[in-house]
């Protein structure tokens, strides 16, 4: 039995003529007859008896009138259920660094949450140092974090801006008053970077390598307002977000060293596992996401 027959019986029984519910259905009645003649034949039964052009229901007939209806009931609360389904609901586990949080992410999520207010959002602050694998185990739903451009196949990317980035120092350290700064000078200075793990700790580290540069020490630390204050007070010099310093060097409490060495090339990216249900939860953060970093040049 189909839907669309028990749809056609139901009218017809309620109606009892095949040329109303013709017109109800807006088929021909050719049709009609067809589908009560195939549900009859499905059935091994008579459905409705017809007396000249009058008909009325078999005592068969009233059985599956009353089974049809609920079915058909059913049918449109499943369908009701699952259109209001579409509705972002449930929770999101977001990967994130905190930076990106306190700097970046605030108009999304103020946007997200206007809209879509039953939406659970989790940040993971942990996320971004192994997002690879969390991604692949579906621990995280997305990741917002900052690195060079990822090219995983089984990864979604959606590069969405480059992110400025700058060396700091304090300003009466000896490389402030050099007109640009290269990575041979760097070598035999102290460090005060982020934790091991970070993209953008593992990128600088990997241009000094490679240029043959060894700094005397790198202290790694988790917290961007500690590493800032550390390199007011000179213990060294750091690498973090223009963004991130942003109030430090307009107040001159840090100065960005002018920077002549290879480009960063930090972009800040979405990114989810191809295979991963997008949910009207997840779409909808994605599109906000799109929405408010449209504009910002990649």
């Amino acid at each position: 039995m189909e839907l669309r027959q028990l749809k056609t019986f139901v009218t017809t029984a309620n109606l009892l003529s095949f040329t109303k519910t013709a017109n109800n259905l807006g088929y021909a009645q050719s049709t009609i007859t067809s589908q009560i003649q195939a549900l009859e034949e499905e059935l091994g039964t008579m459905l409705f008896e017809r007396l000249g052009k009058q008909i009325k229901l078999t005592k068969d007939g009233e059985h599956l009138h009353a089974y049809a209806d609920q079915i058909l009931k059913l049918s449109e609360e499943a369908k009701e259920l699952i259109s209001s389904s579409l509705i972002p609901t449930g929770s999101l586990t977001i990967g994130t660094a905190e930076s990106l949080c306190l700097h970046r992410l605030p108009e999304v999520f103020n946007t997200f949450r206007s809209r879509y207010p039953k939406v659970e959002i989790n940040i993971d602050f942990e996320a971004c140092s192994d997002y690879r694998t969390l991604l692949r185990k579906n621990a995280i739903d997305i990741v917002f974090f900052l690195d060079v451009t990822c090219n995983e196949k089984d990864l979604v990317t959606h590069v969405l801006f480059e992110e400025p980035m700058a060396i700091i120092a304090a300003p009466n350290h000896p490389l402030s008053k050099k007109c640009q700064v290269l990575p041979h000078d760097i070598s035999g200075q102290s460090l005060v970077l982020t934790a091991l793990g970070c993209s953008y700790r593992r990128l600088f580290e990997s241009i000094l390598i490679q240029t043959g540069v060894k700094p005397s020490s790198v202290m790694g630390i988790s917290s961007n307002e500690v590493i800032k204050k550390f390199v007011c007070d000179g213990w060294g010099i750091g690498f973090l977000p223009h963004i991130v310093v942003h109030q430090e060097l307009l107040t001159n409490q840090l100065i960005a060293l002018p920077w002549a060495g290879p480009s960063f090339n930090i972009k800040a990216q979405l990114i989810y596992h191809k295979e991963k249900w997008l949910s009207p939860a997840l779409k909808a953060f994605i599109n906000v996401i799109l929405e408010t970093f449209k504009n910002i040049g990649v």
